[in-house]
């Protein structure tokens, strides 16, 4: 199974909407709580020569990260807190070959906390 047609199974499990940019990039809109959606991009790395998949959601601007967030304890099995091309984004990885229902549970995973800490900063849903 390749980039796109993962993705294009994890948004129909969670009745998301799936774009695909190429065959490295595909983006996935998920539905969160209370009538919030979260972006999700997805898109083929590669690093010493491995290939994966990152997975990475926005929160807010780096600049508006709290300081104090990076010490508070977070609910999170599967991804984590990184700063990325100037945003505060939650991130993970998988492999394209991965149960199509595990890449779902860790997707949503980084959606759902995305969207959490983007309402606690931000007060909005921007991304």
């Amino acid at each position: 199974m390749n980039l796109s047609q993962l993705i294009s199974q994890v948004s129909k499990s969670v009745n998301g909407t799936h774009t695909a940019y190429d065959d490295n990039k595909s983006f996935v809109v998920i539905p969160v709580s209370s009538n919030r959606y979260q972006s999700v991009l997805a898109e083929y790395v590669t690093k010493d020569d491995i290939k994966f998949i990152e997975v990475s959601s926005k929160i807010c601007e780096e600049s508006q990260t709290p300081d104090k967030l990076f010490h508070l304890e977070k609910k999170l099995l599967f991804s984590k807190l990184a700063i990325k091309d100037g945003f505060l984004q939650a991130v993970c990885y998988l492999d394209e070959s991965m149960n199509p229902d595990l890449a779902t549970l860790i997707i949503t995973e980084v959606a759902n906390f995305a969207d959490e800490q983007e309402s606690v900063i931000t007060g909005s849903d921007i991304h």
